[in-house]
């Protein structure tokens, strides 16, 4: 640390400048004294030699830490402070260092800025002077040339004079001329009032008749208005009907469109009902077959009832009765059989089968072959059961057919129901008498509003040729203005002609030849004259035109 102290020092001595002391810049430190071993402050050299012996004592103080007594613990701690004063002192240095040396840099800068500064002002310097030297030269050539050119307007002032006298001789001459011509000018002027009166009289009436046209113009824009609004109030009915027309036509095409609807529906519901009507049918014919069928099976019922009671009464009185024949119990077994098996095929053909059972086939085939069969053939309780069996299927057949019955009918009486609603329907989906009648509104509007167009159409021309007459009467009358400010600028052109002419030919004719001159410009003059007199003939011609 001491030897980068020592660098920077002798750094900062060498880039130093003769002006500057650089023992100025290092801070005074007041010496500090160990107890029992003083330091020695000469200079920046002293200061890192006792640095380094400060540092040197430290580490042998920290190799002889062991040894010392709680005595000596306050002198340790009074070095180690010493030791963060040196390193505070160390790094105010480096910074006053640094800083000296950037005030070194800045005073360089400063200096090169000063001999740059003194260079130009020197330079501008020789540069002014340069300028006053030509200016002074061409001062002195100006004043010359000024005396020379003073001298030509003094002679050319002598000579003005002496012009100037000649010129007010011949002026008091043409003052006479002018006082005769201005006489002449003022009766011809007078004459030009009384045209010029004329001309505003004819502008009165011009006047009058254009006022008369803006009223009648401002009339006609009224009514213009007038019809205006009413014409805005009509197309905003128009635009209303034509918004309603647009509804109803809507409302038009969604009727037709739910008509075509039902009227899919109603065929559908036609040809339901047909089908209807044929599955009515249908089941009346099996009603009626199922009517003619009960009295039979009533019949039935009761043959077969009285067979059983006679049959089961001849049993119970067959042990008792010994007189009865062989024959007539063959003959019974035979009419028991022929029953039970007319009782089975009913059965079989209400439940729906055709061909008769294979076992009643088989038995009528073995009682047909065999009259000596026992009756143990028919089992007991078959035949009740059997006509059991066929009273039940009847009474179900007959329930099924009022069920179906009824269902049938509550159906077709509510398609008809359905049918009639339809068709009320249909007819009052048809174009009532509402929608005639908005039609009719519509055709009325449309009318209106073609003849609220060609009266707007008429107005239209009314005002095109009402505002042509305008502009007619106001392009008369700025014609005739224009020509009067004509006819004014040639009376002043003529006027300012004449005057220069008299005073050319009075600076041209000599003063010998001044009386034949006057008698000249006397012709010249009644030739004007005589001009001005014809182009005031055309312009009070063109005014009795007009």
């Amino acid at each position: 640390m001491s030897a980068f102290y020592l660098d920077l020092q002798t750094s900062a001595g060498v880039s130093a400048p003769l002006e500057l002391d650089s023992d100025c810049l290092e801070p005074r430190t007041s010496p500090t004294k160990h107890p029992g071993q003083p330091l020695r402050h000469t200079g920046s050299g002293g200061l890192g030699m006792a640095l380094e012996e400060e540092l040197a004592m430290l580490s042998g103080e920290r190799g002889d830490e062991g040894g010392l007594s709680d005595v000596e613990m306050p002198a340790v701690g009074h070095n180690a402070d010493l030791l963060s004063l040196f390193r505070q002192k160390e790094k105010d240095l480096v910074l006053a260092a640094k800083l000296g040396k950037a005030l070194l840099e800045r005073n360089q800068d400063l200096t090169k800025q000063y001999e740059k500064m003194h260079k130009d002002l020197n330079e501008k310097l020789e540069h002014l002077e340069q300028e006053k030297h030509e200016l002074r030269r061409r001062l002195e050539s100006r004043e010359g040339e000024w005396e020379g050119r003073v001298a030509e307007l003094e002679t050319d002032i002598l000579h003005l004079q002496g012009e100037l006298e000649r010129h007010q001789v011949q002026l008091r001459d043409t003052d006479r001329d002018k006082t005769k011509a201005i006489g002449e000018l003022s009766e011809q002027n007078h004459r030009l009032l009384e045209q010029l009166s004329r001309a505003a009289e004819v502008e009165r009436q011009l006047s009058t008749q254009v006022n008369s046209l803006r009223d009648d113009f401002r009339e006609k824009s009224m009514s213009t208005s007038q019809h205006m609004t009413r014409l805005e109030t009509l197309q905003a009915e128009i635009k209303m009907l034509s918004e309603r027309k647009m509804e109803l036509e809507h409302r038009v095409h969604a009727m037709l469109e739910e008509n075509e609807l039902l009227q899919n529906t109603v065929d559908d519901l036609r040809e339901r009902t047909l089908v209807l009507e044929r599955q009515c049918h249908q089941k009346d014919l099996q009603v009626q077959t199922l009517n003619t069928l009960k009295p039979l099976g009533d019949y039935y019922n009761t043959w077969i009832y009285w067979k059983k009671n006679t049959f089961f009464s001849q049993l119970h009185n067959l042990p008792k009765s010994n007189h009865l024949t062989s024959l007539e119990t063959c003959c019974m077994r035979l009419q028991l059989w022929e029953a039970y098996c007319e009782v089975r095929s009913l059965c079989s053909h209400l439940r729906g089968n055709d061909v008769t059972d294979s076992a009643l086939s088989t038995d009528s085939s073995m009682d047909e072959s065999s009259e000596t069969s026992s009756a143990k053939d028919v089992p007991t309780g078959s035949l009740h059961t059997s006509l059991l069996e066929l009273r039940r299927l009847t009474q179900n057949l007959l329930d099924g057919n009022e069920s179906t019955m009824a269902l049938l009918s509550v159906e077709t009486r509510s398609l008809q129901e359905e049918n009639e609603r339809m068709k009320t329907m249909a007819e009052l989906r048809e174009p009532s008498e509402q929608l005639q009648s908005a039609i009719r509104d519509r055709d009325d509007a449309i009318a209106k509003k073609k003849a609220v167009e060609m009266e707007l159409a008429k107005c239209k021309i009314d005002i095109m040729s009402l505002n042509s007459q305008l502009l007619d009467a106001i392009q008369q009358k700025l014609n005739l203005s224009q020509q009067l400010e004509a006819w004014q600028d040639d009376m002043h052109r003529v006027i300012d002609q004449q005057l220069m002419d008299k005073y050319q030919d009075e600076w041209r004719s000599a003063p010998s030849s001044l009386s034949g001159a006057s008698r000249a410009h006397g012709g010249q003059s009644s030739r004007r004259a005589h001009r001005i007199s014809d182009r005031d003939r055309r312009l009070f011609s063109f005014f009795k035109k007009s």
